[in-house]
């Protein structure tokens, strides 16, 4: 007799194989990856005027600068032109007077003057701009050939050789001479017009508040540099103005024979050492590197100056070597003796600033 248990067991037992034989198997989840593409930021190139850093439409800008050597004495001021310089040098000549090296490209005035002599160390500072230099005599055939060296159209009144005066070059009545040799610059351009357009030569930002001594440095109401014992550049910041004003040492405005005072959107005070070259005091740049002071905002950092080789343009960095940026605007170079000059009747310069009413004095 069959067990009707055992045949309900065997049934249920087929059936679970039954089911178990028929069940889907889930087949394994493949994720898809997913490509996730970043899109690259674009960043509108900046293109900046070589001289002042204002930012322009395209990199091409047309024309040659023009750097004329002028005269920074009583006899010589009021000069005409020097307001409008994008980009000055003052520096150290015989007798403890300074001369201005004033390069114009942005607005070229018609007249400017006086015009005094080149110096060995114009050189290096012309040289990485490019353009043209103009100036009156040397003293010696050597400086004219060091001049030279740097590359650039020479316009020159060679006063020591008893040439003319020259078509471009003509005396102004305002002084009697020295004083009075003046050079119709925009002329001297147009002459030139296939010289090509100045070098860039310092960094910039676009706003006064991301340069270098805004951000990094300490504030400041006034700012000297003492050449020598008689002999100053004095400036005064303007908060209305956004500027740096010069003014002379009886505290009178320095102004220009229009009657614009002289002002800057940055200062910078480089401290390179003076020897003998040809018999002249001469600022050692090219090849050298020492402190910096940038002036720029209302601020002043300290840095340093770096001018790697003759023909290439001084470079200003923090201590860290990151570089320092200054603000698009005219730009005035002063260029005091350091401290390890040598030159004849050379004495170390000073830097002189004022910091909340207290009068700091650097030696340089």
């Amino acid at each position: 007799m069959k067990n009707p248990v055992r045949g309900v067991l065997v049934c249920a037992g087929i059936f679970s194989l039954i089911v178990a034989g028929c069940a889907v198997q889930e087949e394994p989840v493949i994720e898809e990856e997913v490509l996730i593409v970043e899109e690259e930021a674009v960043v509108d190139e900046v293109f900046r005027h070589p001289l002042t850093g204002v930012e322009i439409s395209s990199a091409e800008v047309e024309g040659p600068s023009v750097a004329v050597k002028i005269d920074n004495t009583s006899s010589g001021r009021p000069q005409v032109g020097i307001a409008a310089a994008d980009l000055v040098f003052e520096e150290l000549v015989e007798g403890g007077v300074t001369r201005y090296l004033a390069v114009f490209h942005t607005a070229i005035p018609d007249e400017v003057g006086p015009v005094r002599s080149g110096r060995p160390q114009d050189a290096d500072l012309v040289g990485p701009i490019g353009g043209i230099f103009v100036f009156s005599g040397v003293g010696n055939a050597n400086v004219r050939e060091i001049i030279k060296g740097a590359g650039v159209v020479t316009v020159e009144h060679d006063t020591s050789s008893g040439t003319p005066e020259g078509e471009y070059f003509f005396r102004s009545s305002r002084k009697p001479a020295p004083w009075n040799l003046h050079i119709e610059a925009k002329e001297i351009v147009e002459l030139n017009s296939n010289v090509v357009a100045p070098n860039q030569q310092f960094e910039y930002k676009s706003d006064v508040a991301e340069s270098s001594a805004v951000t990094s440095g300490q504030g400041v109401e006034t700012l000297t540099a003492v050449f020598s014992s008689g002999v100053d550049s004095r400036w005064v910041w303007d908060e209305s103005m956004g500027l740096f004003l010069k003014f002379l040492s009886n505290g009178n405005p320095d102004v220009d024979a229009d009657g614009t005072q002289i002002s800057a959107t940055n200062v910078i005070v480089m401290s390179p050492n003076y020897v003998d070259v040809e018999g002249l005091p001469t600022a050692q740049v090219a090849g050298f590197s020492d402190r910096a002071f940038v002036a720029t905002g209302g601020y002043l950092v300290e840095g340093r100056f770096d001018a790697p080789a003759s023909g290439k343009p001084i470079t200003l960095t923090h201590s860290d070597g990151e570089p320092v940026f200054l603000a698009p605007g005219k730009t005035y170079v002063l260029l005091p003796p350091g401290e390890a000059s040598t030159a004849g009747g050379v004495k170390p310069g000073q830097l002189q600033y004022e910091q909340d009413g207290e009068l700091i004095v650097r030696n340089i």
